[in-house]
Formats: structure tokens, C-alpha cells, sequence
């Protein structure tokens, strides 16, 4: 369980938005913690939820370029990779409504494994880049030759944007210790396909 210095706000005194989503959280992964400290300041994660989740991921104001199934794809390659019990347990089940298979979903430590098209192997290569375990990922020619095989210029930047918020959204849920994570980054396990990982 994770063990933050950050006071909790108890769920009954949570405003209703927060509590609805805690009680989702509860239901998907048995962890709501983040929403009880972020009860602290409600408004960074509705910001969290309704700007970059509706505007940007979801693409509820009709003007980003990239469609969402390939969000979903770097997003998973993103937890996946830190190791967030909880984003795991939401981005999974987004992964498969968005089409990836469950072999594709287990495959995933492997950005260049056939069961992805080329496609696919480029928006995990990007995802690689932005990981919290990638100190000095950058975007070679190589690795925007692909890209631009599929996306243009605009697209690989939504992209990187996408990846950007993420991944700076689990170095906080990390260091502020918001969340149950799975085994320590740098472990064995690690390595492991993702329903062979168990929480620690």
C-alpha cells in the first residue's frame, strides 16, 4: 500500500467527482489512494482528468491530429515499462477495447516483435524514449524515419506530448508514493511478461 507524506482526505469528505472516480479506481484496481491526496487539491486533477485526458487523449475538442488507439498504445508501452500497478490496471482493458490483443499486450518488452506492425514497432520505439527508466532517450533520425513513415511532423509531436504527460504524471504518483507499483524498476521481474507480474 502505498505510504505517501501527504495527508488523505477521507473519502466521504472528497467532492463528488473525485469520489466517483475513487470508487471506479477502487473497482478496476483496489487502489484509490491518489484520489484521497489529491482531495488536497482538487483542482490539478480535474485539470489532469478533463484537459489532458478529454482535450487531449481523447481528443474532445475535435482538434488533435493523432487517433487515440495509438495514444493507448504508448500509454501502455509507458506503464507497462514504470511499472504502475494501478495505471496497468486501467490502460490494460483500454489496450484491448482499442484493439491491441492480449499476446500483443504480453509482448509489449519487445518493441520490434512481429506480432506489431511496423507501425506499431515505431510508436513503442518512441515509447521507449519517454520511459522514467530512459535518462538520455532522445529522437534519432533512425527512430524519426519510421515515424514519419506513418505520422507526420504534428503527429509525432502529439505523440511525444502524450508521452511527456504521462510519464511525468508517474514520476510524481512515484515520488510523491501515490500509488501501489509493481516490482522495483531496475528487479528481474521486471522482464516479465505483464500477467506474469504480481504486485508487491
Amino acid at each position: 500500500m502505498p505510504n505517501s507524506l501527504l495527508s488523505r482526505i477521507p473519502v466521504d469528505q472528497l467532492p463528488e467527482d473525485l469520489r466517483r472516480l475513487h470508487e471506479s479506481s477502487i473497482a478496476v484496481a483496489g487502489d484509490g489512494d491518489r484520489l484521497e491526496i489529491f482531495g488536497n487539491h482538487p483542482a490539478l486533477y480535474r485539470w489532469y482528468q478533463g484537459n489532458f485526458y478529454g482535450s487531449i487523449f481523447q481528443n474532445g475538442q475535435g482538434d488533435m491530429v493523432v487517433e487515440t488507439k495509438w495514444k493507448e498504445l504508448i500509454r501502455l508501452k509507458l506503464s507497462l515499462t514504470n511499472g504502475c500497478f494501478v495505471c496497468n490496471a486501467h490502460n490494460v482493458p483500454a489496450a484491448l477495447a482499442a484493439g491491441y490483443s492480449q499476446a500483443q499486450i504480453d509482448a509489449m518488452g519487445d518493441a520490434e516483435s512481429p506480432l506489431f506492425s511496423a507501425q506499431e514497432q515505431a510508436v513503442l520505439a518512441l515509447g521507449e524514449v519517454f520511459a522514467i527508466t530512459n535518462g538520455d532517450g532522445a529522437l534519432t533520425p533512425e527512430l524519426y524515419a519510421r515515424l514519419s513513415a506513418f505520422f507526420s511532423d504534428a503527429q509525432i509531436l502529439e505523440l511525444g506530448f502524450v508521452a511527456t504527460i504521462l510519464s511525468g504524471w508517474t514520476k510524481l504518483i512515484f515520488a510523491y508514493d501515490m500509488v501501489t507499483r509493481e516490482c522495483p524498476i531496475n528487479s528481474p521481474e521486471r522482464a516479465l511478461a505483464p500477467s506474469e507480474v504480481h504486485v508487491r
